[in-house]
């Protein structure tokens, strides 16, 4: 019967041709075909029995029809329930089986569970920070206006006021522009004051980043007009943690800096400008008719016209940027573009938010996708000796009659109910990881507040685990043969085929190879940190508490300002444990950058485009230097008589006097900020130098000056009102000294708020380089970790596997003269070579793979033979570690008893 299907093709055509519907089920087809098959087998000639099975086709009565249509039904429903109680039971059958293995699904589902559980965590924080689009209209599109000063510093620049509208004004890149400014508000007059952060804007900016409000309303372009009564928007934030979310908040004053404005909305939750939190909006009302000046306090956005790039816009701005001597010579002429290397820089808002953190993630992302991946790896050794002591039951079933896609059924069951025990599991992991990664993370990580574990992520739990089933499920699947020469053996042991050790041996060796990229990317960090906390920061962060006060100018003239700040410090000296007291207008290492101010020099002639230094000012309370350890290496430090009499005293740091000043003494020289030429101010002390600017910096060549200007100069116009303290302990904790210095100050005036509490130390630590190093020294540490202890569970069950299956070869060997010590080593060499192997492999991975984390080192390289072979020896030592339970067990045994048993 070979020639039917050949045969039937041929008349199915013949059948198409005599216009029998499509529609006729394709069994009646087959059911017509070999109905003209027997009628040419009865000796009918293919026409003759061709036109018979048609005639009889049609002679078929409609109920015949529809009883066939019924058993064609009854059959589908059928084979429908018996497929679907063959799943059933080798789902039973699969969790059975599961049951009867508990150290191997414990195993199994852990494992998977600890890389499942990395992943998704750090998904997490990829798909917060990076993947979710910024919650702004046009956000593609948003980009900040502002400059650059290279041949000043590295800090970026905002804009003029004059700056400002000149953009504004004639630019065609950008369809609309918006301005802000921050500033720090004391908010008083209800409750306790306090301290936040607040920024001044335009109502075009509102506008431009989509604000809505939740109560009340915006602010509109009234209350942007200079002369206007002052009104402020609060925060969803600061409403919910000040006032209780009480929406009659709305039409209430509330005192700003100790200025009376009205509430007119509170703002919906988590709007903030783009990259700054913000808890109190009010109104910039920037003046366009003021004399320009040379002051870039005023921060810029805008959204690109449609069609235009990035690119495009930047040199509209820079075009604009060149025309500013011409069209503002007081503010911008006399050599300042040149001698600063002034030039705009137009930057996507997505950009200027997330900086470099992307990148960083991405990498933590690769690290755990290499846990997760050791992790399958491990899964997979164990599936395979699961395989291998499975071989009889395949083999029998087989034998017995099982279908192929029965098989598939049950192993795709049970590893699929693996990897869904693995993500549950998983998914619980990851939202104490990410709890604690939000916790551990720099502050400088933007949109912390947005992360957290939703459907998303466990979107990505589910496909990972998904994933992971079905390719553990197919495999065993894609291998099975019948092993019938496992029956005629009768169940008893045989070694291992090489296929399948070569199979395990490079898991293994993969496995290595990748715990030994994440160890060195660790160490590398590792030592990294090392380095930072040996730098010399110039100061000794040990017991030094600092906080920030503000006093605000509607209550305080100059002179009461300095009479608070003495008698603060005075008060405090007073306190127990306390042995030094100073202030600051800029704490070293803040994430606050130092202003730059021109600075003249005594007695030093300029060309006509040659512009003054632009050096970091820091104004400073007498006590400042001694609390914070910084050394006076010549002269002398402030006093109370340089602040209270305005003496004109100057202290300048280290590096900035052997520039000044080579070979000679730089006490009495003379040196003034922000004006030209006298009056001067005296040198009367060098101060050691700081890393002010963080510890993977240089030192800063800085001007200390005191907080009140003598006469006649413009260092600072007034005292300041908002300043941090610095206290220095002894003999207790200095973070005990926030509550009695609280008290200290609400005796002195309730309306005077403690803000920004913190130690030095933990400055220090947060400071942007140190804290980015921990994070990743941390998150690689624990990655390496577990791949490590995968790694080396990996090499022990291969080695304790392979152990069992040689038992028998074992036995001979030892029953011809094989000393104990010749078995362990044997096993040992084998646990090596694999090891070894990997570690070869994992070192040249590691010198292409490391370079990536190159601008997150400190005076370390990429790819230090040091630490390299310091991690391989590491590896090493644990492959050696692991096989010694299986050599011991190997030395241990009977070699009659192998025999036997073999």
């Amino acid at each position: 019967m070979g020639w039917i299907p050949d045969r039937y093709r041929e008349l199915r055509s013949l059948l198409r041709q005599d216009r029998i519907e499509d529609e006729v089920d394709e069994e009646l087809r087959l059911h017509l075909a070999l109905r003209i098959a027997d009628l040419e087998a009865a000796g009918l000639s293919a026409a003759a029995a061709h036109e018979e099975a048609l005639r009889r086709f049609g002679d078929v009565s409609a109920v015949q029809r529809e009883t066939y249509g019924i058993d064609r039904g009854i059959q589908r429903e059928r084979r429908r329930m018996e497929i679907t109680d063959a799943v059933r039971r080798e789902v039973r059958q699969a969790i059975r089986s599961l049951k009867h293995a508990p150290v191997f699904t414990t195993v199994a589902v852990l494992t998977l569970a600890l890389g499942i559980g990395a992943t998704t965590a750090i998904f997490t924080l990829i798909d917060s920070i990076v993947l979710r689009p910024l919650p702004y209209p046009s956000q593609d599109r948003l980009v900040q206006v502002a400059h650059l000063a290279p041949k000043v510093g590295e800090a970026e620049w905002g804009n003029s006021v004059a700056s400002y509208f000149f953009y504004l004004d004639n630019n065609r890149a950008l369809d609309e522009m918006g301005a802000y400014a921050q500033w720090a508000v004391t908010i008083s007059g209800d409750t306790d004051a306090e301290r936040v952060e607040g920024a001044r804007v335009s109502v075009s900016l509102l506008r431009l980043l989509g604000a809505r409000p939740a109560y009340g309303r915006l602010l509109t372009d009234e209350d942007d007009t200079p002369g206007a009564p002052p009104v402020a928007l609060l925060s969803h934030e600061l409403w919910t943690s000040r006032y209780g979310r009480d929406p009659d908040v709305v039409g209430r004053t509330v005192s700003l800096n100790g200025v009376a404005h009205e509430i007119v909305g509170v703002l919906e939750p988590r709007f903030r400008l783009p990259a700054h939190e913000t808890r109190v909006w009010t109104a910039i009302r920037l003046d366009r008719s003021l004399e320009p000046v040379n002051w870039h306090y005023v921060g810029a956005y805008g959204r690109l016209r449609p069609g235009t790039t990035v690119g495009a816009a930047s040199s509209e701005i820079q075009r604009l940027t060149e025309r500013l001597p011409e069209e503002f010579p007081g503010a911008y002429g006399g050599g300042f573009m040149e001698g600063s290397g002034f030039r705009a820089s137009v930057t996507p808002v997505r950009e200027q938010i997330l900086g470099s953190i992307d990148r960083v993630l991405w990498m933590l992302f690769g690290a755990v996708g290499l846990v997760l991946l050791i992790a399958c790896a491990n899964v997979g050794n164990l599936l395979l000796v699961r395989a291998e002591t499975r071989r009889r039951e395949l083999a029998l079933r087989t034998a017995l009659g099982a279908e192929r896609a029965h098989l598939a059924v049950h192993y795709l069951a049970e590893s699929l109910i693996l990897a869904l025990g693995a993500s549950v599991i998983g998914a619980a992991l990851a939202y104490a990881g990410v709890k604690l990664l939000v916790a551990l993370a720099p502050v400088t990580v933007p949109r912390l507040d947005e992360v957290a574990l939703g459907w998303r992520s466990l979107g990505f739990t589910a496909g990972v685990a998904l994933l992971t089933g079905v390719v553990f499920g197919l495999v065993p699947v894609l291998r099975a043969r019948a092993d019938f020469a496992e029956l005629r053996e009768g169940g008893r042991g045989s070694t291992p085929s090489r296929e399948r050790q070569l199979i395990r041996g490079s898991l293994v060796v993969g496995q290595v190879g990748m715990a030994l990229v994440l160890l060195a990317a660790g160490a590398l960090m590792f030592q990294s940190l090392l380095n930072l906390r040996g730098v010399r920061s110039g100061i000794d962060p040990e017991n030094v508490l600092t906080f920030q006060t503000y006093t605000p100018r509607a209550r305080y003239d100059d002179d009461a300002i300095v009479r608070f700040h003495r008698e603060l410090s005075d008060r405090i000296r007073g306190l127990p444990g306390v042995t030094q007291v100073g202030a600051t207008t800029r704490v070293p290492l803040s994430p606050v950058g130092l202003n730059c101010s021109h600075t003249d020099v005594e007695g030093r002639v300029y060309r006509a485009d040659q512009e003054r230094s632009c050096l970091p000012t820091i104004h400073v309370l007498p006590g400042y230097f001694e609390a914070m350890g910084i050394p006076i290496v010549s002269g002398r430090a402030f006093t109370w008589d340089d602040t209270e009499r305005r003496t004109g005293a100057a202290i300048v740091s280290r590096a900035l006097a052997g520039r000044l000043w080579p070979d000679q003494d730089p006490i009495g020289r003379g040196v003034i900020s922000y004006q030209n030429g006298p009056p001067w101010y005296r040198v009367v002390g060098v101060a050691e130098d700081v890393r002010s600017d963080g510890l993977e910096k240089p030192p800063i060549e800085a001007v200390y000056y005191p907080t009140t200007p003598m006469a006649g100069a413009y260092v600072t116009s007034h005292p300041f009102p908002e300043i941090q303290f610095t206290v220095k302990v002894e003999g207790l904790d200095a973070a005990s000294l926030e509550s009695p210095i609280r008290d200290l100050i609400r005796s002195m005036d309730p309306e005077v708020p403690l803000a920004s509490v913190r130690t030095m130390r933990d400055i220090v630590n947060r400071s942007e380089q140190m804290a980015r190093t921990s994070f990743m020294m941390l998150l690689l540490g624990i990655a390496a970790t577990m791949a490590l202890f995968l790694s080396a569970v990996g090499l022990y069950g291969v080695i304790a596997y392979l152990v069992g299956r040689r038992r028998g070869e074992i036995g001979v060997r030892m029953a011809l003269g094989a000393r104990v010590g010749q078995v362990v080593r044997m096993v040992i060499a084998q646990s090596v070579t694999l090891a070894g192997i990997g570690v070869v492999i994992g070192v040249g991975a590691a010198l292409l793979t490391t370079r990536a984390l190159e601008s997150l080192l400190f005076e370390v390289r990429p790819g230090d033979p040091r630490l390299l072979l310091l991690v391989s020896a590491v590896l090493l030592l644990v492959a050696l570690l692991a096989s010694l339970v299986p050599a011991r067990r190997a030395a241990r045994t009977d070699p009659s008893a192998a025999l036997r048993a073999d």
